[in-house]
């Protein structure tokens, strides 16, 4: 059983330490007090982000940021991509090229904060959940040694942190979450003044700022996400490990029991009416041709991918999500190794 923080928010209810203004504002000791959620998903001493993405294995990854170490006989179940056909040829036995892991690999959180994330029925706004699991694995990452660094995005711009290690560094990138929600202006969304979506041009700063061979997480609801910014995820997966993390609100997934129900953006007020069978098919439909769009991009460009909601502990759904990933991994490992397309 996977211990969880008493604190852990579930379902609809709020614990006695959290106000209901938590929810809708990215507090600053709270993702601090989220370096004690690592240990909920089962980081010890010698664990981290990449060992629960390879589903408690070494890191499947690309792996870019690994140093040659030795080149050895061929063991069974060695991944064959990491063949050294020269050795093979010169001793006619197999070798197999051992790479060791670079030491403070950069890791990178690139957190949306467009007016879409301004939205929640549940428990936070998909920003705030956002934030928090951003704080989350940013412990993890740096509780295995790695650098730490982040792209907080808004409808008004940006906000870069260099990769930094230790403390600091984790501590530089939760005073962005958290300062960068506190200057949202709902009203006035705005451009870089080139004509490109705030996603787009977040994603430009991300591909200028990382490194080869970073590990980079995108925490989005991507609605943002167009034909401006597709092509930067990817560019961006063709040179980084990316993990998209796509936040929703189960309100986006399930309209309201019928009814007719009033909605504002805060500007713009309007109507649901959940008694029209066509409008409820038509809400469904959308909110599953988003998510598989999403889900598509990733897979197609070879980029992990999990969803988080707002009902759920950030600690539960995390981990389920890493372990996914890495399940899926070690199962398209497995299929190359028996020779399957």
């Amino acid at each position: 059983m996977w211990p969880f923080p008493d604190r852990a928010i579930k379902s609809e209810t709020f614990p006695s330490n959290v106000t209901v203004d938590s929810g809708t504002c990215v507090v600053l000791d709270e993702l601090i007090e989220a370096r004690h959620g690592i240990y909920a998903l089962g980081v010890g001493a010698q664990k981290g982000v990449h060992s629960l993405l390879a589903g408690g294995e070494r890191s499947p990854f690309k792996g870019r940021g690994v140093d040659f170490e030795e080149v050895r006989r061929y063991q069974a179940g060695d991944d064959v991509r990491h063949m050294d056909w020269r050795v093979t040829a010169r001793s006619g036995m197999p070798h197999l090229k051992i790479f060791r892991e670079e030491r403070e690999r950069p890791v990178f959180v690139v957190v949306d904060y467009t007016s879409s994330m301004l939205f929640g029925t549940r428990v936070a706004f998909k920003s705030v959940i956002a934030a928090r699991t951003a704080s989350l694995l940013a412990w993890a990452s740096q509780h295995r040694g790695d650098r730490v660094g982040a792209v907080v995005f808004s409808d008004h711009g940006h906000a870069i942190v260099r990769p930094r290690g230790g403390q600091s560094g984790v501590l530089q990138v939760l005073h962005a979450l958290s300062r960068h929600h506190q200057q949202i202006d709902m009203h006035t969304p705005m451009n870089d003044g080139t004509g490109r979506s705030a996603f787009s041009t977040a994603l430009e700063r991300v591909k200028r700022t990382a490194r080869p061979g970073s590990l980079i997480f995108i925490l989005s609801d991507f609605r943002a996400l167009d034909d401006q910014a597709i092509p930067y995820v990817t560019q961006l997966s063709g040179h980084h490990d990316v993990v998209g993390v796509m936040v929703s609100d189960p309100l986006e997934q399930e309209p309201p029991s019928p009814g007719m129900y009033g909605v504002t953006n805060g500007t713009d007020f309007g109507v649901v009416n959940t008694w029209d069978a066509p409008f409820v098919e038509t809400y469904r439909r959308r909110f599953k041709e988003r998510y598989q769009l999403v889900e598509n991009l990733c897979v197609q460009r070879g980029m992990g991918f999990f969803q988080i909601s707002t009902h759920v502990p950030v600690e539960e759904a995390v981990r389920r999500g890493l372990r996914l990933i890495g399940d899926r991994h070690k199962h398209i490992r497995a299929r190359r190794l028996n020779g399957d397309s």
